[in-house]
């Protein structure tokens, strides 16, 4: 097999983009696809202050290492979910990626804005999704501090198959809203909004990877245990379903979005949320409405043990007053005989 490009011998087939590559220019491929989107979309330039959302998996990993090759100079943020193993983990493989390439990390505790509670603490007393949660707190913590910090931008690891997942269950629901969200580039709002920028937007998912495994970056190959159940896993595996059997089709679908006018965003009249001041089309925006929801059933938890506190405590002391009574009753019984 012969490389697309230099004729040499080519190790890699990408069928989606009917190539044939060697190492070198496989590479060569992912950089300028990321610079395309990068250009295309006007995401950023070099000397902006860019801010990287890295979470220890491939793509944000990935996505940190190329930006630094092509001569971008990003921060990277990392948000802690909790005292948890694979967060431990995970937060270990960012610093040392980070520590490799240079650059500054900054690191986030997601967990302050519900007292410690891990995301699926908070879930569960929600009864929400974990995954909802989660990246409701994440995309909030990463919101703000990039907006408090000064950053122009920030970037996240989204990929191509990713936004055609997004994009197919959008299309079956008819979220319009989500569907004009979903553009590579959502501009700064002033006021309370950091730009969002995917430069992996248009790149496939297993290119990424395997832009990892051969530069030999070290990323964590592990699945989040409460994503099993996401939904957008079911759209990924059907678009991966007809990949196998189209090649290229992910691509054409979601290029098709991107060549559609009047999509790229919303029409809509924001104002500081009354809580945190961040831009919201309500009074009170979605995070701090899941947090205020989240105190009332904190406290409504708290009075319902404090008054089991108390009903045992006045049951034992009735118990004993009971008990007091019954063995004076028998000391003066015994005493009048």
């Amino acid at each position: 097999m012969k490389c697309s490009i230099c004729k040499g011998a080519a190790g890699i087939r990408l069928p989606h983009f009917n190539l044939k590559l060697c190492n070198d220019h496989f590479i060569q491929l992912i950089h300028q696809r990321i610079e395309r989107a990068i250009k295309k979309f006007r995401m950023f330039r070099k000397g902006d202050r860019i801010l990287v959302a890295i979470s220890g998996g491939k793509d944000s990993v990935s996505m940190w290492h190329a930006l630094r090759r092509l001569g971008y100079e990003p921060d990277a943020l990392f948000v802690k979910m909790g005292e948890v193993e694979s967060i431990e983990r995970a937060g270990e493989v960012v610093e040392k990626n980070v520590r490799l390439t240079g650059g500054r990390l900054w690191i986030e505790d997601g967990t302050r804005y519900f007292g410690g509670a891990l995301p699926s603490e908070v879930a569960r007393r929600l009864r929400r999704p974990v995954c909802a949660v989660c990246g409701l707190i994440r995309r909030y913590a990463i919101n703000r501090f990039a907006v408090e910090h000064g950053y122009d931008v920030v970037a996240t690891g989204h990929n191509m198959t990713d936004e055609a997942a997004a994009l197919l269950g959008n299309l079956l629901h008819w979220n319009e809203g989500y569907l004009e969200r979903q553009w590579p580039l959502l501009p700064k709002m002033e006021g309370g909004f950091a730009a969002r920028a995917k430069p992996l937007a248009l790149n496939y998912e297993e290119d990424i990877r395997l832009y990892a495994q051969i530069l030999g970056i070290e990323y964590l190959d592990e699945s989040c245990p409460f994503g099993l159940d996401a939904t957008s896993r079911i759209y990924k595996r059907v678009l991966l379903e007809l990949e196998r059997e189209q090649p290229g089709v992910i691509a054409a679908f979601y290029m098709g979005y991107l060549r559609r006018s009047g999509v790229k965003q919303l029409s809509v009249v924001l104002t500081p949320c009354q809580r945190c001041g961040t831009p919201t089309t309500g009074d009170i925006c979605a995070f701090c409405r899941v947090v205020e929801r989240y105190e009332q059933l904190t406290r409504k938890v708290s009075l319902q043990s404090m008054g089991r506190g108390n009903m045992e405590e006045n049951l034992k002391a009735s118990q004993e007053a009971k008990l007091d009574s019954h063995e004076r009753g028998s000391h003066e019984r015994g005493n009048n005989q």
